[in-house]
């Protein structure tokens, strides 16, 4: 890889900051041209933005937060952040106290043992001082607390129960919401197993894109804001996402640059196809303005906890449930009422 992957049409361009000649570009509509030294400053200022505008580490809030690297390049971006913002002297220091959480998909044995050895060596590179586990998504099936062991691959004995779950799910569009929603069910049982409130994923700009347009189609078109903007506040966990407003296009130039991708391993394919800025930039700002009337009450749906007015499940929770054979997919979630 090189730069020229990232760049054309640079005839002329100057740096909107600087005036030096400009080299990179990001997914800013008017199409905002940078030199390398301030498309490197202008993408570090929107992860600390993100964070600064909704005050999430606020003195006398607690600081403990769980970082996932879940080994796709913006894992590896979010980690790098986290490293240089805990080393910070120009700038002011991020206050947080990180546990670093390697969340692993993959099911075969000797692919497992792989991550492991990996993570080992990743170790060694950032975040040297900190806890760091590793766990498989599988960890989303145990409905007590996980006695986590930091030196293996957690929950991989669930990992037959998982599968099974998921293949018993006859719609492939379900499935896949399944999947998601099981992953954010394991963050869950992670974060309350270590008793930290705090949950720091790597969600980019454009998978928070596809997931709103997913959700339309879904059927939850109110509830989207808090599925897509910074924080997604529950009532005993916090998910961040801090790098929502950054597109893949600007963390694959910021890790090349930076040698990201050459110092931390990626053990596992993530899909990186690339979406249009400027429909990013819509349906993300669309999706930030649209909030739910219904559930004031605090009421959420068990499995994706998103708002509803009555009853235990959204619609289209109910749909997936029906189109499992696994019936035991709400016992897990301990609801009783169907």
């Amino acid at each position: 890889m090189n730069s020229t992957d990232f760049t054309t049409d640079l005839d002329g361009k100057k740096c909107v900051k600087c005036e030096k000649d400009a080299k990179f570009t990001g997914v800013d509509p008017k199409k905002a041209w940078y030199c390398q030294e301030c498309f490197i400053q202008m993408v570090r200022n929107k992860f600390r933005s993100a964070l600064s505008k909704k005050k999430i580490y606020k003195d006398a809030d607690a600081r403990e937060t769980l970082i996932v690297y879940d080994g796709s390049p913006s894992g590896a971006f979010l980690l790098n952040q986290i490293d240089d913002a805990l080393k910070q002297i120009t700038y002011k220091r991020l206050m947080v106290q990180p546990t670093v959480l390697v969340l692993v998909s993959v099911t075969e044995e000797t692919e497992i043992q792989q991550v492991v050895e990996r993570v080992e060596g990743l170790k060694k590179k950032l975040l040297e001082n900190v806890k760091w586990f590793i766990a498989h998504v599988a960890c989303s099936m145990y409905t007590d607390s996980i006695d986590l062991n930091d030196l293996r691959c957690n929950g991989t004995e669930k990992i037959p129960e998982y599968t099974n779950l998921l293949s018993s799910c006859s719609v492939p569009t379900y499935r896949k919401e399944l999947e998601r929603i099981l992953r954010e069910k394991c963050l869950q049982n992670i974060s309350k197993s270590l008793k930290i409130s705090k949950c720091m994923v790597p969600d980019d700009a454009d998978d928070l894109g596809r997931l709103a347009l997913d959700q339309l189609c879904l059927g939850r078109g109110g509830s989207l804001s808090p599925l897509v903007t910074v924080t997604d506040k529950r009532s005993d966990f916090l998910l961040i996402r801090p790098i929502c407003d950054l597109s893949k296009r600007e963390i694959s130039i910021y890790n090349y640059l930076c040698a990201i991708d050459e110092q931390y391993i990626q053990f596992h394919i993530h899909s990186n196809t690339q979406d249009r800025s400027s429909t990013i930039n819509t349906v993300l700002s669309t999706a930030s303005k649209i909030h739910n009337t219904n559930g004031k009450d605090g009421s959420r749906c068990v499995l994706c906890h998103v708002e509803v007015a009555d009853c235990s499940l959204c619609s289209t929770c109910s749909a997936i449930r029906d189109s499992c054979s696994d019936d035991g997919l709400l016992a897990r979630f301990k609801c009783n009422k169907l």
